[in-house]
This record gives C-alpha cells, structure tokens and sequence, in this order.
C-alpha cells in the first residue's frame, strides 16, 4: 500500500530559474509603477546583482534592492513588489 508520494518541483517538474525570472519581472514592473524611478532592465540587472551577492533565497532582497538603489527602504514600493510576487 502507498501512504506517500513525494514530488521534488524545484528544477525537476518545474522551472525554478524561469519562474524566478518571471516573478522578478513581476515585482521590477509594480515596483516601477508604485514609483520606482528606474529603467527595467537596469532595475533587473542590479536585483540580480543583488542575489548573487546575497543568495537566490534570500528573504529581504526586495529591502536590500531598495537600499542599494535608493539609499533607503520604501515600504509601499516593497508591498506592492511583494504582492506582484504572490499574484504571479
């Protein structure tokens, strides 16, 4: 009797990197239309800057981004990213 499948969906049955990628897409463009002042792909360019210096996961990047380029954390512009992120 089977009392338990397991499914392994990073980089097996799904694309982690792909939806990473569209999921940042996602945040960079709410970002951008909350106030963000920056062109896309540059915008993409430095959050990816961002997790190669500090992980793929890691959990405060969108803060550690805003820090980066803005010189402080602006937490409507971060709310809205976070809730592009979910919806997506």
């Amino acid at each position: 009797m089977i009392r338990a499948i397991f499914f392994d969906l990073d980089n097996t049955l799904i694309d982690f990197m792909k939806m990473k990628r569209k999921c940042c897409e996602a945040v960079i463009d709410a970002m951008i239309a909350t106030g963000l002042k920056m062109p896309k792909g540059k915008a993409m360019k430095l959050l990816y800057e961002q997790y190669h210096k500090y992980g793929i996961e890691h959990q405060q990047i969108f803060q550690k981004f805003l820090k980066a380029t803005r010189g402080k954390i602006d937490y409507r512009i971060i709310a809205h990213g976070i809730l592009a992120w979910r919806r997506l």
